[in-house]
């Protein structure tokens, strides 16, 4: 069963979504938690093999984050792409 974990938060809500991802999951990024992106080492490299990570485009851009490998800028109908292939999604706020 795939889940959809989304949080907007950097810090302890992303730490919180981060122990909840299991193999097979995929997380994204929106508002704030994009910032993540800028930390030289990113809790978001330790996830379980599987895991895919995505940030919404126009929240990086609106906060001058450059998105790269092996992260995933998406934009607004890749969201609800993701919404609907996964079984559940869990909004971390």
């Amino acid at each position: 069963m795939s889940t959809l974990h989304t949080t907007n938060k950097p810090g302890q809500v992303l730490e919180l979504c981060l122990r909840a991802v299991a193999s097979g999951d995929s997380v994204l990024l929106i508002e704030d938690a994009v910032y993540e992106l800028l930390s030289p080492v990113t809790r978001l490299n330790a996830l379980p093999d599987g895991c895919s990570i995505y940030v919404l485009g126009i929240d990086a851009k609106a906060r001058g984050v450059k998105v790269s490998e092996p992260f995933e800028a998406i934009n607004y109908d890749r969201f609800v792409s993701l919404c609907v292939d996964n079984e559940k999604v869990l909004s971390w706020f």
